[in-house]
């Protein structure tokens, strides 16, 4: 029989609450909640923070597609966060140049646009200053934060095979 129990620890709240990837990461955007931001700065401090305490996973040269529900009119808006490849690389390019498919290395990232979309998010639904959204990330990464396994497994793997 599979086990589906969360390797977290359950937590509660009763004025606000985030959710992330990582307990940090929901720490950052709570914090940020506790200082009088709103929804939009949370989770942009939450997102940033990922970057920090997940690398294997996310960087912030990555992608942030963001939905947001605005209450007071009922609407959602969305930012896409998604990045775009260069005009010149097209499926025509692709096809003709390497068989059609997606090669390894730059060929295949697309223009980073994380930091786009949050700064946007920021400017047009927020409440904070960047500095202040930022803050906890920055101090994750100055002062460090304990290490999941799956990180440690993932720098130890980088420094004796290299870069996957």
């Amino acid at each position: 029989m599979t086990d589906y129990r969360a390797h977290r620890p359950t937590i509660m709240g009763t004025t606000h609450m985030v959710c992330a990837g990582h307990n940090l990461a929901a720490a950052a955007g709570y914090r940020i909640l506790e200082e009088g931001g709103n929804a939009i700065d949370a989770g942009v401090a939450a997102g940033i923070a990922i970057n920090v305490v997940l690398p294997e996973n996310t960087n912030f040269g990555g992608v942030a597609p963001i939905i947001i529900y605005i209450a007071k009119t009922d609407s959602i808006v969305t930012i896409s966060g998604l990045g775009r490849w260069p005009r010149t690389a097209s499926i025509d390019y692709f096809n003709q140049e390497h068989g059609g498919d997606l090669p390894l290395g730059i060929l295949r990232a697309v223009v980073p646009s994380a930091p786009d979309a949050w700064l946007t998010a920021l400017e047009r639904y927020g409440t904070l200053s960047l500095e202040q959204v930022i803050t906890p990330a920055l101090e994750l990464a100055e002062e460090g934060f304990p290490l999941s396994q799956v990180v440690q497994n993932e720098v130890v793997k980088q420094f004796t095979t290299g870069p996957v």
